[in-house]
């Protein structure tokens, strides 16, 4: 989990820290492959060379993941999304991109 950075969990106010554990907790009657082998949301995977935001493939270098192939994304609600890696049976949550600003949509309102 990266705490620093500009998606650093340093940032995340307390009762948001409490909603996000909420809804993780909601996403835990899932299976892996429910959240994310259908190939849309609440999760997805994208190739890290594809981020289209420098500053997360830059910030990705500093801490030491940039040879990463894959980075899996679960969405919360409208912009809110959690990043991190797959492996297995396991997500390991690096980012909270509250204003969806890694990956940003191409279209409005989503």
């Amino acid at each position: 989990m990266d705490h620093e950075g500009p998606w650093g969990f340093d940032k995340v106010e307390p009762e948001t820290l409490r909603w996000l554990f909420d809804r993780l907790g909601q996403l835990e009657t899932m299976t892996v492959n429910e959240i994310f082998n259908r190939g849309d949301y609440p999760g997805k995977d994208y190739d890290v060379e594809t981020i289209p935001n420098v500053e997360a493939l830059d910030r990705l270098e500093q801490i030491g993941l940039a040879d990463m192939t894959k980075i899996w994304c679960l969405r919360l609600q409208g912009e809110p999304r959690l990043y991190g890696f797959l492996h297995g049976h396991v997500f390991h949550i690096v980012w909270w991109d509250p204003k969806h600003e890694i990956w940003p949509s191409r279209l409005k309102h989503t």
